[in-house]
């Protein structure tokens, strides 16, 4: 993955998750780092970004 497009994507996750967090909490936001082995955000692979951004979108979105 490009840098570029790892930088875009990691501005998206943080983004999203604190809308999500904002919505319904950060035990949500943790819930889904946590099946990425990742404590926080900077803890995540970047061969994950695209998973993570799209489970927290979803969640965002989701009415």
């Amino acid at each position: 993955m490009r840098n570029s497009r790892k930088e875009d994507l990691l501005i998206s996750i943080q983004n999203t998750a604190s809308e999500v967090a904002g919505e319904y909490g950060d035990d949500v936001v943790k819930s889904v780092l946590e099946r990425y082995n990742a404590a926080s955000i900077e803890d995540l692979s970047p061969s994950n970004y695209e998973e993570v951004f799209g489970e927290l979108y979803q969640i965002a979105t989701d009415n």
